[in-house]
């Protein structure tokens, strides 16, 4: 029989019974103020972006090196939804997909958007074993078709140009392979530019497209590196605010000094000083 609660032992029970429900149901009813939440994740020297609908759908793009990833996402996702309703893979770089088996360990994964462009990376093959083996949507990106990730939210696929397939391509510059999008709200306005490791070729191929490439907001390519990023491209975009996601110390030297000497007159925010929440 339990002991008998003093009538002060009954109220604290019961306040404390009703502020875990309403932390409960905070969590559970939580929506972002802003409508839409894009977080740029410190995942070392990759990329890892993460855009949060209003109707608490999650895309992610890109993982970063390693498992890292989940730790960051521990830190985003709501308690109560932990679906990542879309991965989109840009291009089958290790600093982009190396946390991939993480997510699919952690996480259930609704859908995938990858180029299918060829990796013998043994990873990148255990990747497409364990999607078969989850039987996840696959998704190959291509101009001609938007995807519409909220009812006040779409993605304007920017590259693969519409009609080109990659599905099988063999290359050693995968960087130029990279999906290259726009996220837009309804209206058709652009929020931000992302182009993964596009390089200048690639640059000059969506500056031929005649695609509306200008956007408030731009991660740099390839991480900053001096091989993307070319000023051409960037007066094209007409960014006011520029996202740096890139590793303390990396080897690579990312991003290069001639690159933020060209964006030295905007607004940089850089993931080597912990995840960028950049407000709309």
């Amino acid at each position: 029989m339990a002991p008998n609660l003093s009538r002060k032992q009954w109220v604290l029970s019961h306040l404390t019974l009703m502020l875990i429900l309403s932390l409960v149901l905070i969590q559970f009813f939580q929506v972002h103020a802003r409508g839409l939440s894009l977080s740029f994740l410190d995942v070392g020297q990759g990329d890892a972006i993460l855009i949060q609908t209003p109707e608490f759908k999650n895309i992610l793009i890109d993982t970063g090196p390693d498992g890292k990833v989940v730790e960051e996402l521990g830190h985003k996702l709501n308690f109560f939804n932990q679906k990542i309703d879309l991965f989109i893979l840009t291009h089958p770089d290790l600093d982009h997909y190396g946390g991939i088996l993480d997510i699919l360990q952690k996480y259930p994964v609704e859908a995938i958007m990858l180029t299918g462009i060829s990796s013998k990376s043994q990873l990148y093959q255990a990747f497409l074993a364990e999607m078969k083996k989850q039987d996840i949507q696959l998704i190959f990106p291509t101009a001609d078709r938007d995807w519409q990730i909220s009812q006040g939210y779409f993605l304007d696929i920017l590259y693969p140009f519409s009609g080109e397939s990659l599905v099988g391509l063999e290359t050693k510059n995968k960087n130029d392979t990279s999906t290259s999008l726009i996220l837009r709200d309804a209206s058709g306005t652009a929020l931000i530019l992302l182009t993964g490791d596009a390089e200048q070729a690639q640059e000059r191929d969506l500056l031929l497209s005649g695609q509306d490439l200008s956007a408030p907001l731009f991660k740099l390519g390839h991480h900053g590196s001096k091989t993307s990023n070319n000023q051409s491209f960037l007066d094209a975009i007409m960014p006011k605010t520029v996202i740096v996601s890139a590793g303390q110390d990396n080897k690579f030297g990312h991003p290069h000094p001639e690159v933020m000497e060209r964006v030295s007159h905007l607004n940089i925010l850089d993931t080597r000083n912990g995840t960028i929440s950049p407000n709309f």
